[in-house]
């Protein structure tokens, strides 16, 4: 008794089919126990079968094939639940970076929920799994060693990451045992760590990471250890605000940015994804995040190319553009239009008398109307747009039409000046098969729905001027409850838990959690209740075969017609989020 047995085996997986990007395949592992013939435990272990493999000359390959990484980095919150975030919230973020291009996604700066990575072996999207804290300490090597056995199952992560930055210990001489845990728990990856200063780290990468370097640091580095693979394990800080057209740095804290960044963007990202032998770009980050807002009263940061309630900014539009639009390898997610289009500027009379306007397409001309009035065509070169200087401005409308080499128009985009606010107009942004979501929510209690709410005038025009209007989200009826509101501004000072918010340039997000539980068999739900603290409180363990009531919410603000959406539940676990993750690699 109290015995125990560890053994190794070799399996062959004959005529395996491989994970790769727009094939995630994942096989299911059986292990079981039997005594005397029977089975007397077991479990399920899932896993996917591929080669990867980092060069010094040529980067990253995968399955063979070349593969440059194209992530983002993340700090892992989101507006109102803060770092608790939900799996439909993740699974929203995760299909969030495949839409705008992104194939890999570091996980900064610290191990991730296991479902995070549930979620990116189902999509297709690689990993960069990283430690937090670096040094001599025991206790440091031994979480570095316990991260890598926790996860080390997981097809998605392609790299192990030692620390980050300051983290990695200045001259921290810890690399041997990091390095070493790291192969005995593993050995089938490579290891990194973010940081180019610790000498003796080093040593014992086996990919040498670069956080917010230059092209010229990359090239010299290269030229000095031509046999040592690289990664842009952290680049691109590129900051903007949503919705501003105008930059003003007399507001307080750090200002107000402008929406349009796409210089910076272009030259940090190709500092580095330009490179033929560097393995690929972590971007920093997808989504703005709680921290580093560099001064009241901004409390949110700025670098992502979402804000923190999950509302699109032009930089996501510029990445969707040149990083899936733009791409034609293999290495893309099987998503996206061939050609884009995207005005970042709104037609109001906030730019002043005369602007200038940006659009983002990959299509080699565009040309712009203004009021039906052609303002000229640009020819757009890599990495680049359309640009038109001092255009005058007069209400009305702003059309971009984008044509291929033989002039046929393959994308248009337009924004309008619109006109009085009339009404709040609620959408679900997740679940939604537009967002790769799923359809449903799943009725175990704690799954959520993303809403949005729009500020629009009568013609269904969200207004980038409506900053001032308070949304309000109510549950009329089902089993739900607002878990609080957001409008993504960095200066807003909502508490998380507050059903109410104003807009910020038309957009409020809501929140609303599932309160029943109707997840596994009748019995299974009976014995729950004998041991729920919550006592029905919050979430209501049903112990009936009843089938769950949709939940109905309500978006409302003084003055403006108000409307409602009704959120399906379902009590089929094909509605669950990781088996609509695994059915959702295409949408």
């Amino acid at each position: 008794a109290g015995a125990g047995l560890f053994f190794n085996a070799t399996l062959t997986v004959g005529a395996a089919q491989l994970w790769e990007i727009a094939n995630p395949h994942l096989y299911t592992l059986v292990t079981m126990v039997s005594v005397g013939g029977a089975v007397v435990d077991a479990t399920n272990t899932t896993l996917g079968v591929r080669s990867i493999n980092y060069t010094a000359d040529a980067g990253y390959f995968m399955n063979g094939e070349h593969f440059k990484i194209r992530g983002f980095c993340d700090h892992n919150n989101f507006a109102v639940v803060g770092m608790a975030v939900p799996d439909r919230v993740k699974l929203f973020a995760a299909q969030m970076l495949r839409t705008i291009g992104g194939n890999g996604r570091r996980m900064s700066h610290n191990p991730p929920e296991p479902v995070m990575l549930d979620i990116y072996d189902r999509l297709g999207v690689v990993v960069m799994d990283e430690n937090r804290q670096f040094g001599n300490d025991p206790l440091f090597v031994m979480n570095m060693g316990a991260m890598v056995k926790r996860d080390r199952n997981h097809p998605s992560i392609v790299i192990w990451s030692y620390c980050n930055e300051n983290g990695c210990g200045g001259n921290a001489t810890a690399g041997a045992p990091f390095r070493d845990i790291t192969y005995l728990y593993d050995g089938t990856r490579p290891t990194l760590g973010n940081n180019v200063w610790n000498q003796d780290l080093n040593n014992y990468m086996d990919v040498q990471g670069f956080s917010h370097v230059s092209r010229q640091e990359f090239v010299q580095y290269h030229a000095q250890y031509p046999d040592k693979p690289t990664f842009a394990s952290e680049c691109c800080s590129c900051e903007s605000m949503r919705g501003e057209d105008v930059s003003n740095s007399s507001a307080g804290g750090p200002g107000v940015l402008e929406e349009f960044n796409a210089d910076c963007v272009a030259s940090q990202t190709n500092d580095s994804n330009g490179l033929p032998y560097l393995s690929g770009t972590m971007v920093w980050t997808l989504f703005d995040y709680y921290g580093e807002s560099h001064g009241w009263p901004h409390i949110t940061s700025m670098y992502g190319q979402l804000d923190v309630a999950g509302f699109r900014k032009a930089a996501s539009h510029w990445y969707e553009t040149w990083w899936l639009a733009g791409v034609s390898t293999p290495d893309k997610p099987p998503l996206g239009p061939k050609y884009t289009c995207h005005i970042v500027e709104h037609w109001t009379a906030v730019g002043g008398p005369s602007r200038t306007i940006h659009a983002y397409t990959n299509a080699p001309t565009v040309e712009l109307l203004v009021n039906g009035a052609s303002a000229g065509n640009r020819t757009v070169a890599s990495l680049k747009y359309g640009e038109w200087d001092s255009v005058a401005y007069a209400a009305g409308n702003l059309e971009a039409r984008a044509y291929d080499s033989a002039g046929n128009t393959v994308a248009t985009c337009t924004v309008v000046t619109g006109g009085a606010p009339v009404a709040v107009v609620l959408k679900v942004d997740a679940p939604s098969t537009v967002s790769g979501t799923g359809g449903v929510l799943y009725a175990d209690g704690q799954d959520v729905a993303l809403l949005r709410a729009e500020i629009q005038d009568k013609d269904g025009n969200v207004l980038n001027t409506a900053n001032e209007q308070v949304v309000t989200f109510t549950v009329r009826s089902g089993p739900g409850r607002v878990l609080g509101a957001h409008n993504g501004d960095q200066r807003d000072h909502t508490p998380n838990f507050s059903p109410s918010c104003v807009a910020a340039h038309g957009l409020v997000r809501g929140v609303v959690q599932v309160t029943e539980y109707y997840a596994g068999s009748l019995s299974e739900r009976q014995q729950l209740t004998e041991i729920d603290v919550d006592s029905g409180r919050v979430t209501k363990i049903i112990t009936t075969d009843a089938q769950p009531l949709p939940i109905v919410v309500e978006a409302s603000s003084p003055g403006l017609a108000s409307s409602t959406v009704t959120i399906n539940l379902s009590t089929d676990p094909r509605d669950s989020v990781l088996q609509t993750a695994e059915r959702s690699v295409r949408f």
